[in-house]
């Protein structure tokens, strides 16, 4: 999102291309949460999380395309990060409050509050974070400050930034989700000294 009016801007050539792809992108995002909800019963929270991941990833990466200065492909890859991001918001918010329920019937102590403080101020640490990488890569691709033209090794870093780079940020993710094992418990897959102990 911090990227999206610079590609409006100095890779598609005009900056009201900026509210379409947030819209291409909050459209389908408010569409697809109950969605996913429907996938979290069905399948489990941990597995929507992670495909839910894949089809964030795969937008962004597929945002590589807006290189060519067509703004066609970029709304599409909108939605299709759109989408994905309704998923990887919606299943850690269900997440955390079973973990939690897990550790106070694990420690007999309700830690929510640490939980989500934690949550809180990591999310935080990612929104400053986000941006922080964004510039740098401006600043690596030549970007000149004030908005003026623009070398084409600064349209390269800014694709590159709403691309790339959290592509594999979000696909790294998966290999952490992958380790999430509450779903499996709860549905009674846990070994009997575990099963016990079960919010």
């Amino acid at each position: 999102l911090a990227g999206v009016a610079y590609v409006a801007k100095h890779v598609l050539g005009n900056p009201v291309f900026a509210s379409f792809l947030f819209i291409g992108f909050v459209g389908p995002a408010v569409i697809a949460a109950p969605l996913w909800g429907r996938v979290a019963k069905k399948r489990g929270k941990r597995r929507g999380f992670m495909f839910a991941s894949l089809v964030m990833a795969a937008g962004l990466l597929a945002n590589v395309v807006t290189i060519s200065g067509h703004w066609a492909p970029a709304i599409v890859a909108s939605v299709v990060i759109g989408i994905g991001y309704a998923g990887i918001q919606l299943f850690p918010l269900a997440m955390l409050p079973d973990i939690a329920a897990y550790d106070a019937e694990v420690s007999g102590k309700n830690r929510i509050g640490v939980y989500s403080g934690v949550w809180a101020g990591l999310e935080l640490l990612g929104f400053a974070l986000g941006p922080a990488i964004f510039g740098l890569l401006l600043s690596m691709g030549g970007y000149v400050s004030g908005g003026g033209a623009q070398p084409a090794s600064a349209g390269l870093a800014i694709v590159i930034g709403i691309s790339v780079i959290p592509g594999v940020l979000v696909l790294a993710s998966v290999l952490l989700i992958r380790r999430y094992r509450l779903d499996d418990q709860l549905k009674g897959t846990a070994r009997p000294e575990e099963s016990s102990s079960l919010p």
